[in-house]
């Protein structure tokens, strides 16, 4: 078997996602497939390139080497179509991806910008992964996110647009002592618990463990979860809290609170390439995307007249809906 760049790509991935299963996912394969594609390029350069294990893949020190090598070649490769292709007509697909509800409610206007044009959509969990996606042409279009202090954007091929900025608050059991605070200091939690969410390789969970040690503690984290509704769960039974975006959707026994000096704040971006028929229409989708961000916010009834708590309770819903992967949402 003769190495393709189809197979560089595949370690790449596979790297990336540090998942044989999202791989799979991401490639539109079975896991079996992928298992046995990956296989017969580890014959064909000698030796295994990933650690297996329970909780995924990891590179070998051959797998470094090569992935190294694999993604210098995939970029002057895919720099050299999407010059080729740059020269061509209107486009007659664009592909839209990303994380968060942002990517199917853009989707939905990219026509105004591009009539006639059918839309593509896909959405992922990690936003890097999305932003690889883009780099190598597999999607015109990202809408992504990074951290502040954690920057994911670089020079390259990509362009890049902030939409905009959001503080992460936190979740806590309704009886929590700081629940009854209208902002809360992340340092008053040093001795509670922590639920977490995985790594989404743009900088979450490392934003948040910064944070904490800005605050002056070391967070106790004993519970990593990636279902959203298994960590409401573990709040509202005083198990653990979370940091959450402002509107995630709560529960009867669960209450949001903004953290004081807003300690850890994510960005909303989008991400295209420079040589894309999306670069003419940049200024144009931007300010659609800044627009559904900053639309009518979806809260609840408002409270009885007379109802502070749950006048509190209700205060995080006014921020903006676009809803990231790292920090829990609803």
């Amino acid at each position: 078997m003769d190495l393709e760049l189809r197979h560089l790509r595949t370690i790449c991935l596979l790297a990336d996602t540090g998942s044989v299963t999202k791989a799979a996912a991401a490639l539109s394969t079975s896991q079996p497939a992928l298992t046995t594609q990956l296989q017969r390029i580890e014959r064909e350069v000698g030796g295994p390139l990933f650690h297996r294990g329970r909780s995924g893949v990891r590179p070998t020190e051959l797998g470094e080497f090569v992935l190294v090598r694999a993604r210098s070649v995939l970029l002057s490769m895919d720099d050299l179509l999407h010059d080729i292709t740059a020269r061509g007509a209107s486009p007659t697909t664009l592909r839209v991806g990303g994380v968060g509800p942002l990517t199917l409610e853009l989707s939905a206007r990219i026509p105004e910008v591009f009539p006639n044009v059918p839309v593509h959509v896909r959405t992922e969990y990690s936003p890097k992964l999305v932003t690889d996606l883009v780099r190598a042409g597999r999607l015109d279009l990202g809408t992504t996110i990074d951290y502040v202090d954690r920057d994911l954007s670089t020079d390259g091929p990509l362009s890049w647009a902030m939409l905009s900025v959001e503080p992460l608050h936190v979740a806590l059991w309704a009886d929590h002592p700081q629940a009854k605070r209208p902002l809360v200091r992340l340092g008053d939690l040093a001795g509670t618990p922590w639920a977490l969410t995985p790594p989404d390789g743009t900088g979450w969970p490392e934003c948040f463990y910064l944070a904490c040690q800005r605050a002056g503690f070391t967070p106790d984290v004993p519970y990593r979860l990636y279902d959203r509704s298994e960590i409401r769960d573990l709040i509202a039974d005083r198990r653990a809290v979370a940091p959450c975006q402002p509107d995630f959707d709560t529960g009867p026994d669960v209450v949001v609170r903004p953290l004081e000096g807003e300690p850890i704040q994510l960005r909303h971006l989008l991400v295209w390439r420079r040589d894309s028929p999306i670069q003419q229409a940049s200024d144009t989708i931007a300010r659609l995307a800044r627009e559904i961000l900053g639309g009518p916010s979806r809260t609840p009834d408002p409270p009885a007249p007379g109802d502070a708590a749950s006048a509190l309770d209700r205060a995080p819903g006014e921020r903006r809906n676009g809803r990231a992967p790292g920090a829990l949402n609803g």
